[in-house]
C-alpha cells in the first residue's frame, strides 16, 4: 500500500560527471537524481533507478560538445523562448508547472527581452530586481524568476545556444519578519470549526487535506477512477512521485456518490485559480469561526504532527504524505513546550542528577 524502505544506491562517477542523490525514494522505488559536470554545473535531474540515472549520465556526456562560434541566441528573449521550449516539450513537468513558468517567463521578457545576452552582468541584474521590486513585486516572486532565469541559462549552455559561462549569482535575502509565510498548524477542533463555515465544495476539500495530509494540488488534479475501492487505497500524484493511500471508511462516506469510477475531476471550484479560491475561503471561514488564520497546507502539517505524535515512525508517515524522512520532520513536526517537558521526563535526565546527589548525602553521612 505504501512505499517500502529501499537501499540508498551509491553515487555514479562518469569521468568529470558525478551523479548522485537528491532525494527519495518515490512510490515507484526511484531516486531524484542529479548530474554534476567537472565545474559543478547541473546538466540533468530526473526520477530514476541507478542503472537508468548512469545511462542519462552516459547520454549526457555523448552529446557533442557546443562549438563556441555557433551560438544560436542574442537575447534573453530569445533565451527565455528556447527554454520554454524545452519545457513544454517535457513530458514529465505537469500543465500546473508549466503554466508557472510562462507566467515567469512572461515577466522576464518584460524586463529583459531585448537585454544581450552579452551584457547580464550582475549590475543588470541588480537593476532588474530594484526595478521589480520598485513596480511592486514582491521579493518572493523576484527570487522565483531569476531562479527561472538561471534555468533557462544552463538549457542555453547545453544546447550551444549561448557561451558557456556562469550567470552572476544575486543571492535575494528577505526579511522574515516584513514576509512570513502563514506556517500556523490549526487543531482538529478549529479545522472543524472551520469547515461549518464553508461553501460545501470546500468543506469538502479541507476533510480530504486534513484526513489524508495530501498536497492542494494533489487533490484538485484527482481524478475518481484514482480511487480504488476493491485495493482501498486513492492514488495520490505529487510533486514526489505517486503514491497509495489507505482509502478509509471516513473518507467512502465523505466522497458518497463521487467514487463512480469515472475520469471527472474529484472535486470542482469553478474557478481557475482553485488553490488562490480555497485559501481564501479558508481564510474568510477562519474570521466567522473566529479562529487565528491558517492556510490549505496547515492542514498537511496537521496531519504530520497527528502522526508524529501517535508514535508511527517517521519512513511510514513519510511515505502516506509523499515526503522525505527528514524534510518531514524539520519543516512540519510542531515541538511545542509540552513536547520538549515529555521528552526530558521520558528519557529521565534528571538521572544523573539525582545519582551524584544520592552520593553526596552517602559520602557526608560516613564522613565523622
Amino acid at each position: 500500500m505504501n512505499k517500502p524502505r529501499y537501499k540508498r544506491p551509491a553515487a555514479i562517477d562518469l569521468g568529470d560527471l558525478h551523479v548522485s542523490i537528491v532525494r527519495g525514494p518515490n512510490a515507484e522505488g526511484r531516486w531524484y537524481w542529479r548530474a554534476r559536470d567537472a565545474d559543478r554545473a547541473t546538466v540533468w535531474t530526473g526520477w530514476a533507478t541507478r542503472d537508468e540515472a548512469a545511462r542519462e549520465g552516459a547520454a549526457v556526456l555523448a552529446k557533442p560538445k557546443p562549438n563556441p562560434a555557433q551560438r544560436g541566441v542574442k537575447t534573453v528573449g530569445a533565451l527565455i523562448t528556447a527554454w520554454l521550449a524545452v519545457q513544454d516539450a517535457r513530458l514529465d513537468v505537469k500543465p500546473a508547472t508549466r503554466a508557472s513558468a510562462h507566467q515567469r517567463a512572461a515577466r522576464l521578457r518584460r524586463h529583459l527581452n531585448e537585454t544581450p545576452i552579452a551584457a547580464i552582468r550582475r549590475d543588470t541584474l541588480e537593476a532588474f530586481v530594484s526595478a521589480r521590486l520598485a513596480a511592486g513585486d514582491g521579493i518572493r516572486t523576484v527570487r522565483g524568476d531569476l531562479v527561472s532565469l538561471r534555468h533557462a541559462w544552463r538549457v542555453g549552455m547545453e544546447r550551444g545556444l549561448i557561451p558557456v559561462g556562469a550567470l552572476p549569482n544575486l543571492p535575494l535575502r528577505i526579511n522574515e519578519k516584513a514576509y512570513v509565510y502563514n506556517h500556523r498548524t490549526p487543531t482538529p477542533k478549529e479545522v472543524a470549526r472551520v469547515v461549518a463555515k464553508l461553501p460545501p465544495e470546500s468543506a469538502l476539500m479541507v476533510q480530504f487535506l486534513a484526513a489524508t495530509g495530501a498536497r492542494v494540488g494533489e487533490l484538485i488534479s484527482l481524478r475518481r477512477d484514482q480511487i480504488d475501492v476493491k485495493k482501498g487505497v486513492i492514488r495520490l500524484d505529487g510533486k514526489t512521485g505517486p503514491r497509495d493511500f489507505p482509502l478509509t471508511d471516513g473518507l467512502i462516506e465523505l466522497l458518497g456518490d463521487r467514487v463512480d469510477h469515472s475520469d471527472k475531476p474529484l472535486v470542482h471550484l469553478g474557478v481557475v485559480d482553485a488553490k488562490r479560491c480555497l485559501r481564501e475561503h479558508i481564510l474568510i471561514a477562519c474570521r466567522q469561526a473566529d479562529v487565528a488564520p491558517f492556510s490549505p497546507h496547515g492542514l498537511r502539517r496537521m496531519a504530520v504532527d497527528r502522526m508524529a505524535r501517535a508514535g508511527v515512525e517517521p519512513a511510514v508517515a513519510a511515505s502516506i504524505t509523499g515526503h522525505d524522512p527528514v524534510v518531514m520532520l524539520k519543516h512540519y513536526r510542531v515541538v511545542t513546550d509540552h513536547d520538549l517537558r515529555s521528552a526530558a521526563r521520558s528519557a529521565d535526565l534528571g538521572l544523573t542528577l539525582r545519582l551524584a546527589q544520592s552520593l553526596i548525602l552517602q559520602s557526608q553521612e560516613s564522613t565523622p
